[in-house]
């Protein structure tokens, strides 16, 4: 990151050469000069016969990278979030041309042996690591091989990078609703929901699979058959069609890995990373099986039971009746009448601009993150809100909220780059992309659900990381770089802040009455917080198993629907209804890949983060911010991520912390994590 005393780059900042108002023509035009610019300055660097040194070839190569990372993340974010079809087509086209350009990159063999040659005698070790990442990159990508071979590549990236985004739109695009024929049939959930749903001309209430409407239903409504009607219509609403899809990208990928030499895409997607192969990843997730089995059947069998106090007849508990197998209706109904914890009240405290402000408030108080509304800011949606973020008066970068579902947007929640920083030359801008606040309820209104907040949380977790690491002086130092099975550590992390009782008294305010959530609430919160906790984290267990199956397998999975059903039964022992078809929506199959282990990872280092908050006894404590911000937050990819984290706790990371958080122990002691976590490429 910059310091106060570096020159001063653009303030406040700017998007350059594509502002989000272009027309898709020109979008297009603008995006395929760029692209050609780019291309031609590389290859001038690649045939320069000139030496190799880090100020005359390596600093304008990392320009032009950096320039294409902006291109192809100005094109992404359009196809996610953009208005109209024809913009959101032709961010998809500027996206996957940058996109193309960079495999095109990784593939030049003079720019590889120009770079192997560089003079690094006198370089710093971020500078050497940087360079390390780019030819480890270019290897891997089969850099080494013959023109045919390289031409091959190229064509197998460039129909992944089509076919996953063809996948990703169909998930963005295909939302469905649900048309309830008696209002009487929502019973049970808040009088703002309902207000917000009122029946149509012919007396029916439509209901999307859209998360503001989804969640709430879920949760609180007492009609099971509208829970069961909703959950497979959110379930299925990419079905049937992104079946071949799916298929189409998982026989690509293998290509590609076979034609690599590699066992598998998964042994290719993994390898970079902490786990470094897939045998270890399933290790890992078979420790966390065992450690989650017996817990997650308790709290199953303890919903089954406040099942049976409604249907005496009941002997089996549906998806439907604990959504994600440890939240959702007999969830809800235990937190009220156990722990006194009545998640639709609680949501009356929470209206969103309150909790946005007490989330802003905690980072100044964390970080010294300043967040100043940017009114003149272009952005690409009237409810979107721009904020010009500073840190002790230095600027900083700028971030988005764009938290309205609309249709064609991305359905989900991520935080999207919209520009990566670099040192001296341009600040970071980042945007939250999420689906809170619903389209028909005006803002300053607004109450969010308890479990949004939580995600809130983990997208802003993001969002300062990006914003903190976004000035390094190479694009491979950045954030982005980082290794793909660490980067949701820091957002795990800064969910609890969202579980705080502490944190939340500060913005937990019914803003009608001016009533402040009672004491007596939090406590109870607090006391609520481990319920269903292992049945959810053996969810995560089955997803993560999923996504290595459908990746190590050869490819050909001729029914996809069947396959993801085989992988969750052998992780959960309770199958999964025929009409379930998540695989047609699971975004991660795309993004991930094998790799959606990756939450249940960093959620292991997170937890072992949060020690040194824990031993000073307040997680707002300000030493403890300090050495987070600077040791794990501020450096990027400067250094391997196990690194990071043995320097922030002065050891390596165990398991501990996580076991004691899952079994709801008080964190013990236990000997740091097995001898692979503590190198480069930890695993279990």
């Amino acid at each position: 990151m910059a310091s106060p005393s570096s020159p001063p780059v653009a303030w406040p900042p700017t998007l350059g050469d594509l502002p989000f108002g272009l027309a898709p023509a020109e979008l297009r035009a603008r995006a395929e000069a760029a692209l050609e610019s780019i291309r031609s300055g590389v290859k001038a660097l690649a045939d320069s016969s000139d030496r190799a040194t880090v100020d005359g070839f390596l600093e304008p190569l990392d320009r032009l990278y950096h320039r294409l990372q902006n291109i192809n993340a100005h094109g992404g974010l359009l196809f996610s979030v953009a208005t109209d079809a024809e913009t959101r087509s032709a961010g998809r086209e500027v996206s996957e041309a940058a996109e193309r350009l960079a495999s095109e990159l990784r593939l030049n063999a003079g720019l590889y042996a120009r770079l192997r040659a560089l003079d690094l005698s006198d370089a710093e070790a971020p500078t050497r690591f940087a360079v390390e990442k780019m030819l480890r990159e270019q290897r891997r990508a089969g850099v080494e091989g013959d023109d045919a071979a390289r031409a091959t590549t190229l064509e197998l990236l460039s129909a992944i990078d089509r076919t996953g985004n063809r996948f990703a739109e169909n998930i963005a695009q295909l939302d469905r609703s649900l048309l309830v024929p008696d209002p009487a049939r929502l019973h049970g959930l808040p009088s703002d929901y309902l207000a917000a749903h009122p029946p149509g001309p012919d007396g029916r209430v439509r209901i999307t699979t859209k998360y503001p409407d989804f969640g709430p239903v879920m949760s609180y409504c007492d009609d099971a058959s509208v829970r069961r009607d909703l959950l497979l219509e959110f379930a299925r609403r990419a079905y049937p069609e992104n079946d071949p899809v799916l298929r189409e990208l998982l026989e690509l990928r293998a290509r590609f890995a076979s034609h690599l030499g590699y066992a598998s895409y998964a042994a290719f997607a993994i390898e970079d990373k902490m786990m470094a192969t897939p045998g270890a990843a399933r290790a890992f997730l078979a420790r966390l099986a065992a450690l989650l089995a017996a817990p997650s059947e308790r709290d199953l069998d303890r919903y089954l039971a406040r099942k049976r106090r409604d249907h005496p007849e009941a002997t089996t508990l549906e998806l439907w009746d604990a959504e994600s197998w440890g939240s959702g209706y007999y969830d809800s109904k235990i937190r009220t009448e156990e722990y006194g914890v009545d998640t639709s009240r609680l949501r009356t405290y929470l209206p969103y601009l309150q909790v946005r402000n007490g989330l802003f408030e905690l980072c100044r108080e964390l970080f010294g993150l300043e967040f100043r509304r940017a009114d003149d800011a272009e952005v690409w949606h009237r409810t979107v809100e721009a904020f010009d973020v500073t840190r002790r008066g230095v600027p900083l970068g700028r971030c988005y909220l764009d938290l309205v579902p609309r249709d064609g947007k991305f359905n989900h929640a991520a935080c999207f780059t919209v520009r990566d920083g670099r040192a001296d030359v341009e600040l970071p801008q980042a945007a939250l992309v999420c689906n809170f606040v619903a389209s028909n309820v005006p803002q300053a209104s607004a109450r969010m659900e308890w479990r949004d907040v939580v995600v809130f949380f983990h997208e802003f977790g993001h969002l300062i990381h990006h914003l903190l690491a976004g000035q390094p002086r190479w694009l491979y130092n950045g954030q982005g770089r980082i290794e793909w099975d660490f980067i949701e550590a820091p957002s795990q992390l800064f969910e609890e802040w969202a579980r705080d009782p502490a944190t939340l008294a500060r913005f937990a305010m019914d803003p009608d009455t001016g009533e402040r959530i009672p004491k007596e609430l939090l406590e109870r919160l607090r006391a609520a917080e481990a319920l269903g906790r292992p049945a959810r984290l053996l969810r995560q267990v089955a997803l993560a198993t999923i996504s290595l199956d459908f990746y190590e397998g050869g490819g050909a999975i001729a029914d996809p629907a069947a396959a993801y059903h085989r992988s969750w039964n052998s992780v959960v022992p309770r199958p999964l209804p025929s009409e379930y078809h998540f695989e047609a929506s699971f975004g991660h199959l795309g993004g991930y890949s094998a790799f959606y282990y990756t939450y249940l990872w960093s959620l292991v280092i997170a937890r072992d983060l949060l020690t040194p908050f824990r031993e000073r006894g307040d997680l707002t404590d300000p030493e403890a911010a300090r050495r987070y911000a600077e040791e794990i937050l501020a450096p990027g990819s400067i250094r391997p991520a196990a690194e990071l984290v043995r320097r922030y706790l002065g050891r390596d990371f165990s398991y501990a912390a996580f076991e004691a958080w899952v079994l709801g122990e008080p964190t013990r002691s236990s000997p740091a994590a097995p001898e692979r976590a503590r190198s480069t490429t930890a695993g279990p």
